[in-house]
């Protein structure tokens, strides 16, 4: 049995891999397509193709629908991994809880949006230029769901064949140690098949049945004993949901998964269950073929292909090149190197691994102690986020309907800030431990007009995009197709698209874009579900009833933020606060693209703070058991030193965020 679920399983993910590699390829063609579109502005007597938007959006939200099944035949869906104390089993086991969960999720969702699909059908909706019929899309998108489910439904059975098994048993030698079966987001892990099956799988298997049956029969008359108490008082209802989540999140249960469930449960209680569950495909829906968002995947793909093409290393070798004479220039070249690497991929956790393994063997093997060299790099790698163009900021500008282009010019005198400080702090720290960094290093003319020009195709990604959004050369979404097709480009040029590793790349953009999709689906049903309680206008009422200043409040909120962002991944929590927290912003007089630069500074901060910080973990997958986080920890303490007074000047002088953002085009 299980060698036959195991081949169920590779099958399930060589067929929903050929889906989103469709799914990737249809958006890059979407991107070359749009910037034909420029260029006939250029052509005298063309100009623009008049109504490409609508095209580009329907199509757009069918190619993102695609790439779905490849991310839940990987498993790569963000979970909280806080519980290292728990054994193996037992992990093993929650993981099978989730999978149920995101089964069900995937299933209301395509049945909701096949409903959606049938009323447009019927209403005739269609685009307002072309008059392109709505219901087509609509209901290939179900379509797609229903494979979304498919796939999760197999998901969860091979999870559940996989945690039934002796976890005090010897290990295979091709398992290595915290890699085993149980690990999600590892598609083909190896299973020892010639192990029988205990009692424990088919009992899961049975008691999932009977538990989603009971919760199915009895969840009307349920919401009917809870509704009136809710309605009631909808802020204390609001605030045990965010108790119940965060309690479903520290158990290892899919972000995604449980925003979705308590968001249809929780909006069931206030409004009732038809009108909840239409909700929750309207929102996944207007999600999907909203434009203001088309430029995440866009800007997730042009990161990755970016990092196919080598650019980590070329950003890594010109920081070198720059500062490799100085005394820890290694160091200072690791900050540069976060940098230059964060303004193409826009992800903290993918920097800090990334330049990681770019510069972590030549520190050590230069001489550079451990606790500075881990230290450097793992608060290089917040820049990652911190540099547009952000993903962070895409998903902040959507949930506020903030200037997605005003965000990222907002964001670039606080990266530069960023960089300088944390240059400045490993100027200070060398001198003050000379111990710590070998002698000053040479760095030949020649190694540096090398790294020069191998650089170019990074500023000329950077420069395009960016520039291209400030001068107004074109859109913020058209920015975006640009920077997919360039990196595209590099790395054709490049030969890293050769064979394999192009399906590997489609592959790695296809997880990643449907990943944070379906975070995000789920986490808008939870945002409607907290405004329909009035929480926001409750903590804004309570807030201004406190004879407190509003700087007092902001203060408050910083530690809360720094908290959450030492347990959590930076959309994550945007999901489940900004809704929450940006009615009390608005309150206290303070400009929204201002405060969605400094709560993402926070959330950086806590990504390196004891007692987890995520950063810091990863950082540590990469040196290994050998180097406690102790170590680590130590090292990035005078780089939060330099955090803190970064987040003190910007905070105290908001036109630092807000200059560039008042004179752009």
């Amino acid at each position: 049995m299980r060698d036959a679920l195991e081949r169920a399983d590779q099958i399930n993910l060589l067929v929903s891999r050929r889906i989103a590699f469709a799914g990737v390829l249809a958006i890059l063609t979407i991107a070359f397509v749009v910037i034909l579109d420029i260029l006939t502005r250029l052509v005298p007597f063309v100009g623009a193709f008049h109504g490409l938007n609508e095209y580009v959006e329907m199509v757009l939200s069918v190619a993102i629908a695609a790439t779905f099944p490849a991310a839940i035949a990987m498993r790569a869906h963000l979970r909280i991994n806080i519980l290292s104390g728990i054994g193996e089993q037992t992990k093993a086991w929650l993981n099978v809880l989730g999978s149920a969960m995101l089964f069900w999720m995937f299933v209301l969702l395509a049945w909701r949006i096949g409903d959606a699909a049938g009323v447009v059908q019927v209403s005739q909706r269609a685009t307002a230029i072309h008059e392109i019929p709505h219901y087509p899309f609509f209901w290939a998108i179900s379509g797609l769901l229903v494979i979304c489910s498919v796939s999760q439904l197999i998901v969860f059975i091979v999870d559940a064949v996989r945690a039934d098994r002796d976890y005090d048993t010897p290990r295979s030698s091709g398992e290595a140690e915290g890699h085993g079966p149980h690990a999600s987001g590892d598609a083909g892990v190896q299973v020892d098949v010639a192990q029988p099956l205990s009692y424990k799988t088919p009992l899961a298997l049975i008691l999932a049945v009977v538990v989603s049956l009971a919760i199915a029969l009895s969840f009307e008359s349920l919401v009917g004993v809870l509704a009136g108490p809710a309605k009631a008082a909808p802020t204390i209802m609001a605030l045990i949901m965010i108790v119940v989540k965060l309690g479903f999140l520290f158990i290892f249960i899919p972000v995604a998964a449980v925003s979705a469930m308590l968001a249809i449960a929780g909006s069931a209680l206030i409004i009732g269950i038809p009108q909840s569950l239409t909700v929750f495909g309207t929102e996944g829906t207007d999600f999907l073929t909203n434009p203001d968002v088309s430029v995440l995947p866009l800007f997730l793909i042009m990161g990755i292909l970016a990092s196919a093409a080598g650019i980590a290393d070329d950003v890594y070798r010109l920081a070198q090149a720059l500062f490799g004479h100085l005394k820890g220039g290694l160091a200072l070249a690791t900050i540069g190197g976060c940098a230059g690497f964060g303004a193409v991929t826009g992800s903290s956790i993918a920097t800090v691994a990334t330049i990681g393994k770019v510069s972590l063997p030549q520190m050590q093997q230069r001489g550079y102690s451990t606790k500075f060299s881990t230290g450097s790099i793992a608060a290089g790698g917040t820049l990652g986020a911190l540099v547009p163009p952000s993903g962070a900021l895409v998903v902040y500008a959507f949930l506020t309907e903030q200037s997605l282009g005003q965000l990222f010019m907002a964001a670039m005198i606080p990266a530069f800030i960023a960089v300088t400080f944390y240059m400045i702090t490993i100027g200070i720290y060398v001198r003050l431990t000379p111990a710590s960094v070998p002698s000053q290093e040479s760095f030949s003319g020649r190694e540096a007009i090398a790294a020069i020009k191998r650089s170019v195709a990074v500023f000329s990604l950077f420069g395009l995009v960016m520039g291209g959004i400030f001068f107004g050369w074109f859109t913020v979404a058209e920015a975006a197709s640009v920077g997919a097709v360039f990196a595209f480009c590099i790395a054709l040029y490049r030969g890293k698209l050769k064979g394999d590793a192009f399906w590997r790349v489609m592959g790695e953009a296809a997880s990643l874009t449907a990943m944070i999709y379906a975070l995000i689906m789920g986490g808008l049903g939870l945002a409607f579900f907290f405004r329909i309680t009035g929480l926001p206008e409750f903590l804004a009422n309570v807030v201004g009833g406190m004879d407190i200043a509003p700087l007092w409040v902001i203060a408050a909120l910083m530690v809360v933020y720094i908290f959450l962002g030492a347990v959590m991944e930076s959309f994550a929590i945007m999901i489940i606060t900004v809704p929450i927290v940006s009615g009390l912003i608005l309150d206290l007089n303070y400009d929204l693209i201002w405060w969605g630069i400094i709560m993402l500074v926070v959330l950086e901060i806590g990504m390196i703070s004891p007692p987890i910080g995520m950063n810091v973990f990863v950082l540590q997958s990469l040196v290994g058991k050998d180097v406690p986080l102790t170590t680590i920890y130590k090292g990035v303490l005078p780089f939060l030193t330099a955090d803190i007074v970064k987040l003190t000047l910007l905070i105290l002088f908001p036109s630092l965020v807000l200059l560039l953002p008042s004179i752009m085009f």
